[in-house]
């Protein structure tokens, strides 16, 4: 049975479907006759009450009572905790002693969302929020030997290294620094560039885990060698923003560096179009977020140096990620084999790159988009809750409702801002 005939919200939709989604060209997207401004105030409402803080899908690890005990020692217990707090449908995270935080990555994903509502609506009040999130992610840097960075607010155990509180990591600092970058292009506050340009310098000084003459990767953890896609583009992509604020052999040496990073990844795609993970045993799965990620990193390249060399390759990447990382009703899978868990982070994810991709003007699968991007409009009415904020996860059998601060909230409210802007 479809999700969609589920039917399972659990209040009165703000904007019925069937008048929302009356009549439609293929070439119209329904997210422009869909009334997304009361959905977007609602989660805004509810992130500003808790202070832009709340519980992260991985933060089972900032549980004090475990953190003193001896088997917070062991790799395999710290593993247990974050997937056992993760997986389960109750909040498990104030018996264990588990705060609410403030993440830097959703903090740049709430500024970012602010911004792109301030350029829509011109309205003081987003400008105001925006300065109060600028402000606060400003006084989280942490300042390197060379260039600047951000790290999430727990321990983190992943299968293939261990990262301590606060420890900087690329992803994080690279979303900070397109906050930085898009706050100094809306209100030129020199600030905000020079801490987006430590991004780069960062990035540029300790992120590079492989390189040779031909093909660069840069690595997700200081010091730590594995080889993630989405991290690697995503660097490249930045250092591709900020790339015209460099000239003469150091530009040629970042855009180098650019497209020997994206050599890297684009060499590990399937024929079929399909893009794994990572190149570690271990990594090898296909999923649709992070695939989209992928997109977005490599049209950003081509945008920023004004290329059409990927073009072939996005086009098959684009092609898989339509027909096979959604369903035949268009509902987002989250693996290329799996549709459940309907996740609100890929829930968010597509509806940037079908977004993404009607702003491109890709003239590909247009049916197959339109359908998508319904089912998408659907999931947006089942998934937010009537106190604004944004489930977890459909399960095959039921709910998990959850309302993660960065995974859910932030990622929903920068996605839906984004279809709003001008």
């Amino acid at each position: 049975m479809s999700l969609l005939s589920l039917n399972e919200s659990v209040e009165t939709p703000l904007e019925t479907l069937p008048e929302a989604l009356v009549s439609f060209e293929v070439t119209d997207s329904p997210f422009s006759k869909f009334n997304l401004l009361p959905r977007v105030k609602l989660v805004l409402k509810y992130v500003q009450s808790y202070n832009y803080e709340g519980y992260d899908l991985f933060d089972g690890l900032n549980s004090p009572f475990l953190k003193s005990t001896v088997f917070y020692r062991s790799r395999y217990f710290r593993l247990a905790l974050i997937q056992f707090c993760k997986q389960s449908p109750v909040n498990l995270r104030p018996l264990l002693g588990v705060a609410r935080g403030f993440n830097p990555k959703g903090g740049a994903l709430f500024l970012m969302g602010l911004i792109q509502l301030f350029e829509a609506y011109g309205e003081e009040t987003y400008s105001n929020e925006a300065y109060i999130l600028f402000q606060r992610l400003r006084h989280q840097v942490q300042t390197r030997l060379i260039g600047n960075a951000w790290g999430y607010n727990f321990d983190w155990q992943a299968r293939a290294f261990f990262v301590p509180e606060g420890t900087p990591n690329l992803v994080t600092s690279v979303f900070v620094g397109r906050a930085m970058l898009a706050y100094y292009r809306c209100f030129h506050d020199p600030q905000a560039l020079e801490l987006a340009l430590g991004v780069t310098d960062f990035i540029l000084s300790e992120m590079i885990c492989h390189e040779d003459a031909h093909l660069l990767c840069f690595r997700y953890i200081p010091a730590k060698d594995t080889q993630v896609h989405n991290a690697n583009l995503l660097a490249a992509s930045y250092l591709a923003e900020t790339l015209s604020f460099f000239s003469g052999n150091r530009a040629l040496m970042i855009r180098q560096k650019i497209l020997k990073a994206v050599r890297f990844s684009v060499a590990d795609i399937h024929p079929e179009g399909s893009w794994p993970y990572g190149t570690l045993s271990f990594h090898r799965w296909v999923d649709n977020f992070h695939t989209g990620f992928n997109i977005e990193s490599l049209q950003t390249i081509q945008d920023c140096l004004q290329l059409d060399d990927f073009t072939a390759v996005l086009d098959s990447v684009i092609a898989y990620y339509l027909d096979h990382l959604f369903d035949d009703a268009g509902l987002p899978k989250y693996y290329s084999n799996h549709l459940y868990p309907v996740d609100v982070h890929v829930l968010a994810e597509s509806i940037i790159i079908l977004r993404l991709l009607r702003e491109c003007g890709y003239p590909g699968k247009p049916v197959r988009r339109l359908l998508i991007e319904k089912s998408l409009i659907d999931l947006l009415v089942q998934f937010q809750d009537e106190a604004g904020y944004f489930y977890y996860q459909k399960l095959s059998r039921g709910w998990n409702k959850i309302p993660y601060i960065r995974w859910g909230q932030a990622w929903m409210f920068y996605a839906l801002s984004g279809c709003l802007r001008p």
